[in-house]
């Protein structure tokens, strides 16, 4: 005894095709995206005869044209120390200091802005989003007058009172972004208020509220603001390169040392940069390995409450 196959009413149909358009879509778009950076890691890994005679092939033109050199030389090259490490520890710790401070500044804020009752609290989430508005390239000018004012006055050299003054303002401008606040605002809003009221009839401060009960509901949320923050300042070039140029090769960060480094010349410099690139991503992928299960969770949650 067979049974009919059910056909699908006009509803589920519409659903299945805008799935599938979607599907294609996205795929493009990933494809688009991705393929820059697969040729970037094949070609970090071609010889340099095989860069010269198939510099379009994606990957090496055979077994035999697989090479790791172009990864040599990153911690010694020619019998020293070469600036890669150095380069890699600056960004580094910047990075993680911006992630650590940035969580830090966007919880209390989240945390006033939603369960704190203040005078100009309203005018004040005005404010913020209008200024979500303004392009950050704007300040880029007053701040860069500002920071040159200031350390001329108080004659910081370039030693390494120079190098804490300017990963200072490396750090500190990254910290204050609006998104990554909204995003915790937006979840706190979520979370039901008779949980906030319950453990403050019991007598918790504002401050045992937002450590035990606050900040452990927002992992997820927590988890993107890191994922947000790491990548934006990690990848960050343009203000560290107007603050680097004309400071010593070894403060500069990664991203502002691989504009000018090659490590070679030739064909063979082609290869060396694609490799320091790939190597440059490897915290990149770390993070986002270790964020992605909270990621989605992170992202539904923050758009419950606008």
């Amino acid at each position: 005894m067979t049974t009919e196959k059910r056909r699908r009413t006009k509803s589920e149909r519409t659903r299945l095709r805008e799935k599938t358009v979607s599907f294609i879509v996205l795929f493009i778009i990933c494809f688009v995206w991705v393929l820059p950076l697969v040729y970037m890691l094949g070609t970090s890994f071609k010889s340099e005869l095989d860069l010269q005679l198939h510099p379009d092939k994606l990957f090496p033109s055979a077994w035999s044209e697989w090479t790791l050199e172009h990864y040599f030389g990153f911690i010694v090259r020619e019998g020293k120390i070469d600036n890669m490490p150095l380069w890699m520890l600056n960004s580094l710790w910047s990075t993680f200091a911006t992630v650590i401070l940035t969580v830090i500044v966007d919880l209390l804020t989240a945390y006033a802005v939603v369960f704190l009752n203040f005078k100009g609290k309203h005018t004040f989430m005005k404010f913020l989003l209008l200024w979500m508005a303004v392009p950050g390239v704007i300040g880029t000018a007053p701040s860069f007058a500002l920071y040159s004012q200031i350390r001329n006055s108080l004659s910081i050299s370039s030693g390494i009172a120079g190098y804490a003054y300017v990963y200072t303002w490396l750090i500190v401008p990254g910290i204050t972004g609006i998104f990554n606040m909204l995003l915790m605002r937006n979840f706190f809003l979520s979370i039901p208020k008779d949980i906030v009221d319950s453990a403050k009839s019991d007598g918790a401060s504002n401050m045992k509220i937002f450590r035990r009960v606050v900040c452990p509901l927002a992992k997820s949320t927590i988890m993107l603001v890191v994922l947000f923050t790491f990548t934006g300042s990690w990848n960050s070039l343009i203000w560290p390169q107007l603050l680097l140029t004309g400071e010593n090769s070894y403060w500069n960060t990664i991203t502002v040392a691989l504009t000018g480094y090659t490590g070679g010349s030739g064909w063979g410099a082609t290869g060396v940069a694609m490799a320091t690139s790939v190597f440059a991503l490897i915290p990149i992928v770390i993070v986002f390995v270790v964020t992605q299960n909270k990621m989605i969770d992170g992202l539904a949650s923050t758009g419950i409450k606008a």
